[in-house]
């Protein structure tokens, strides 16, 4: 607990998906934005519960296999739809969350267009695949806030060494107690 207090070795976060959620708050987001989450794998299923427990509730899911965007879905009090769909949607959305694993991008200016719905206004894209479900086209020539896994993990990077840096600090601590430990178990032998 003394490392944990006294240390800044919890200070910054090392998961991707802890940093995306700390780049969305430092946003100016709509009050309840519109969430729009393609892919229900672990990583967006661990962000849009993040969501969720702070108080974000207005999502839809996407998903290639529509098991697994139902199960999302339910946790989140929510529709879920084939990934196939998604060219139909038009709800709009504040925020899209995407990570597939698809093995190139899967939103390009053409579907962004449809799904923006004539909407205009600066939107935020979350993009935690590995290639990136983003087009570039779409980045050129949007208005976007985009969140990309590899922006996130150099900072999850310099985290874990700044964490690394802390282990001198975490070491005397350990290195203090165990010396102030060590005269109690010698009087409790003792007492023994």
């Amino acid at each position: 607990k003394e490392v944990y207090t006294y240390t800044h070795i919890s200070r910054n976060p090392i998961s991707v998906v802890s940093l995306a959620y700390r780049k969305l708050r430092e946003i100016k987001l709509a009050e309840n934005p519109r969430i729009l989450v393609i892919g229900s794998g672990e990583t967006n299923q661990n962000l849009a519960k993040y969501l969720k427990k702070h108080k974000h509730s207005n999502f839809v899911v996407f998903n290639r296999t529509v098991e697994n965007a139902k199960a999302l879905a339910t946790e989140l009090n929510c529709q879920a739809y084939p990934l196939a769909e998604l060219v139909n949607y038009k709800e709009g959305f504040d925020i899209m969350i995407t990570c597939t694993g698809a093995s190139t991008s899967i939103i390009n200016n053409e579907l962004y267009q449809q799904l923006l719905n004539g909407e205009t206004d600066r939107k935020v894209i979350v993009d935690l695949a590995i290639p990136n479900d983003i087009d570039a086209d779409v980045l050129a020539n949007n208005p976007i806030q985009y969140i990309e896994v590899s922006g996130l993990q150099a900072i999850a990077e310099r985290n874990l060494q700044e964490r690394y840096n802390e282990l001198v600090n975490a070491e005397k601590i350990i290195k203090d107690n165990i010396k102030e430990f060590m005269p109690i178990i010698k009087q409790r032998r003792v007492e023994v």
